[in-house]
């Protein structure tokens, strides 16, 4: 194995969104993605100072920018045509999305490539539209998750190519990315 010391996110590409018993498609055209913990923290004090902290991720918010495909858009924002004629999507008030997996590949300015999913998102900021008539530039759709924890209690995964040994890890991650497929097997420890 190709230990890897220095990598700097340059590209993020090859976005792939999988809903719960679906095949895992393709977002679309991925502009900028922004991942952040959110911590608790819970502090001892004692005569007025801090002796002692302890914290706890809970979850991640994670802002997706980009030119996502129709019918993924729709999903990810809750949109459906049920009750509805053909052709015709609403968005309302149960209008909410199934949690999903959303996985890609990062670059790095050489080429090295990083895979990176978040095996539990769900959309938290709900329908978001902008049309600009005044712009030289296509707006991005603005997209904004969270992150919850997976049967693993991840939140987050990241790999890189050169370090990894399982190649089905490798052709599995964008399109049936499960966090069995990550799990180490289990030692026979008879």
């Amino acid at each position: 194995m190709k230990e890897v010391v220095e990598f700097e996110n340059y590209k993020i590409k090859e976005c792939s969104i999988q809903f719960p018993d679906e095949s895992a498609v393709a977002f679309g055209c991925a502009g900028t993605m922004d991942a952040t913990a959110n911590i608790n923290e819970t502090v001892k004090k004692c005569e007025g100072k801090t002796v002692k902290k302890a914290k706890t991720v809970v979850d991640m918010t994670v802002a997706l920018t980009g030119y996502a495909k129709a019918p993924i858009s729709r999903k990810i924002m809750g949109l459906s045509n049920k009750g509805l004629k053909t052709g015709v999507y609403g968005y309302g008030s149960e209008s909410f999305s199934k949690p999903f997996v959303f996985a890609a590949k990062v670059f790095d300015m050489e080429g090295k490539v990083k895979y990176i999913a978040f095996p539990n998102l769900e959309d938290v900021k709900g329908l978001s539209l902008k049309v600009n008539n005044d712009t030289t530039e296509i707006e991005m759709d603005d997209f904004e998750f969270t992150a919850l924890a997976d049967s693993n209690e991840m939140f987050y995964y990241e790999a890189f190519e050169d370090e990894l040994e399982d190649d089905e890890v490798k052709t599995k991650w964008l399109t049936n990315f499960t966090p069995d497929l990550v799990k180490a097997a289990e030692q026979n420890n008879g």
